[in-house]
């Protein structure tokens, strides 16, 4: 049984984690993961939503990889978990991400892997890897300092504390708080809009934001002339020019249907 399961319902497809009680990123969970991202990587869809089953979205590691491991054989292994972390980062559309219960150390760097952070409104979130003298292993502290800034990052995993989901919305780490039984319908909702809206423009933002966080703005600004123009020649971009000359602003602002061409 797979631990880790990739499923599609038209343009939108659902990454979905299940290694119950508490989703704990075994070496199995990183086998089925790094699978997982290989199907998505080449799938006909628009948006991702990673999800996971049951109470709790990831407790984190189960230690049983860690136990024994030398310096060298702990590089092997994250050798191959970083990059389809990497890769889930990069897939050129929206992805978005539902947070229940515990989000600890590894599910936190999962979570953080998505475009869009929706959370309960219980759910609990911390990097607790200081606690067994470790840190974050699969880019969990760049990324809460790319969300947060450096010093609320170094909080963080300095601490090791837990945090509320509006605390890290008032970080800038969480993107909605949803009460906990509206979760699952309202990150389902906004992945589909995003797989409704115009794919090629979206992962044209995507590569900006990208682009300026590796190398700045003005190297972002070059950017443009290869990512954003090409949009010009694109069905939605072309379709939506033309109604909103023809109709005005109101019939396309969100009553603009685009095929994600």
């Amino acid at each position: 049984m797979s631990l880790v399961k990739f499923d599609v319902d038209g343009d939108l497809g659902y990454l979905t984690v299940d290694n119950p009680p508490l989703n704990l990123m075994s070496q199995g969970v990183i086998d089925d993961f790094t699978a997982a991202v290989d199907q998505i990587s080449v799938a006909p869809i628009r948006a991702l939503l990673i999800r996971s089953e049951g109470p709790h979205f990831m407790a984190g590691a189960d230690v049983h990889i860690f136990q024994g491991k030398s310096a060298g054989q702990a590089r092997a292994m994250f050798a191959r978990a970083l990059p389809a972390f990497a890769r889930l980062e990069e897939l050129p559309f929206p992805t978005v991400v539902a947070v229940q219960g515990l989000c600890l150390a590894a599910g936190l760097e999962l979570a953080l892997s998505a475009d869009i952070l929706v959370a309960g409104e219980s759910a609990r979130f911390a990097q607790v890897e200081r606690h067994i003298g470790t840190t974050t292993l699969l880019g969990g502290v760049q990324r809460l300092a790319e969300r947060a800034g450096s010093a609320r990052a170094k909080q963080i995993i300095f601490d090791g504390d837990q945090y509320s989901a509006a605390q890290f919305a008032q970080w800038n780490i969480v993107n909605h708080v949803v009460p906990d039984a509206e979760l699952h319908e309202r990150a389902e909702k906004l992945a589909r809009h995003y797989a409704g809206g115009p794919t090629r423009a979206l992962a044209a933002g995507k590569t900006l934001i990208r682009r300026y966080l590796d190398v700045g703005i003005r190297n972002a600004d070059h950017s443009v002339l290869e990512s954003a123009t090409e949009l010009f020649e694109t069905e939605d971009m072309r379709s939506g020019v033309e109604k909103l000359l023809r109709e005005g602003p109101k019939a396309v602002v969100g009553n603009q249907a685009f095929t994600g061409r």
